[in-house]
Formats: C-alpha cells, sequence, structure tokens
C-alpha cells in the first residue's frame, strides 16, 4: 500500500470538515518523509495518526489520557489491530483498512465513542 503524508493530510482535513467528533487538529511532528498528527476529541482523548513514506509504515491510535485504548497499523505490509479491550495486544486484520485508511479508522473510533460512552 502507497499512502502519502499528502493523502494523510487530505482525510484529516475532510474528517475535521465531516465529522461530528473531531474537534481540532494539530501537526505534531512533520519532516521530508512522515508525519504525525492528532484529531482531538476532546483534550485527553485524541486519534495519533503517523505515517511514514520512507518506510510505508502507517500507525493510528485512539489515545486517552497517555495510553493507546485502541489502533490499527499497517507495519511490513500487513495490517493488525489493537483491539480496543486488550490494546497490547496484536492481532492480524486480513481485510485491512482500504483505500482512506484514517477515515476507515475514524469510523471504527465513532463505533466505540458510542458503544462505550466516551464522550
Amino acid at each position: 500500500m502507497r499512502y502519502s503524508i499528502s493523502n494523510l493530510m487530505w482525510e484529516a482535513q475532510e474528517a475535521l470538515r465531516r465529522l461530528w467528533f473531531i474537534r481540532s487538529m494539530e501537526e505534531r511532528e512533520v519532516t521530508a518523509n512522515t508525519i504525525s498528527l492528532r484529531l482531538y476529541i476532546r483534550p485527553d482523548l485524541f486519534v495519533e495518526a503517523f505515517v511514514s513514506e520512507w518506510s510505508g509504515s502507517i500507525y493510528f491510535a485512539l489515545i486517552e489520557g497517555a495510553q493507546r485504548i485502541f489502533g490499527i497499523d499497517w507495519v511490513g505490509g500487513e495490517w493488525h489491530i489493537h483491539p480496543y479491550e486488550r490494546p497490547d495486544q496484536h492481532q492480524p486484520l486480513p481485510e485491512g483498512l482500504g483505500p482512506r485508511p484514517l477515515l476507515q479508522f475514524l469510523a471504527r473510533v465513532e463505533d466505540l465513542i458510542l458503544q462505550n460512552e466516551l464522550l
């Protein structure tokens, strides 16, 4: 999967415009080959999104406080998930996240917010 910094930025801007639970966005770190963003849901609940064009890695995590509570990553050519109930575990995710992975991840985050009353 080829996913670029510009792909992530486009999806993040789209999420900021369209998704009711995304309040703001912060660019945490940007280099020639990497980007790290935060999409804030509330001050202590946010999505961290990281892309490395150099390695091809993609990391998405839902963070509450200082802890990852859910995540999905593309590393070494494969998707894996860190489930909400056990975010320290890696489980294969063969279906992946599709051509717009950030927006697909955020759809799962929305489900978690509603199911677990995270707001």
